[in-house]
């Protein structure tokens, strides 16, 4: 995957409810300049172009802000799979 022109597509947010805080949850599509997207196979994440049916495939990047881990230097948490794999 190219990260050199990185292009992102927002698809709005949901709120996560902790006990006292409210945090957004942002939904993204990532491709590159080559329009590969994100997906899994074999549970790897793979950059590829999807196409046709098989476009349903496409990974939706989630990002939550990281509030527990140096909140100075902006962490965030990354995950896949509606937001229930995260990444590393």
């Amino acid at each position: 995957l190219a990260l050199l022109f990185l292009c992102a597509e927002a698809k709005g947010f949901a709120l996560y409810h902790a006990p006292t805080l409210q945090t957004k949850v942002f939904q993204y599509r990532i491709w590159d300049v080559n329009q590969k997207s994100l997906y899994l196979l074999n549970d790897q994440l793979v950059a590829g172009n999807l196409q046709g049916a098989n476009a349903a495939l496409e990974e939706k990047v989630f990002w939550v802000p990281n509030r527990a881990f140096e909140p100075a230097r902006l962490p965030v948490i990354l995950g896949i799979q509606n937001g229930t794999r995260c990444l590393a």
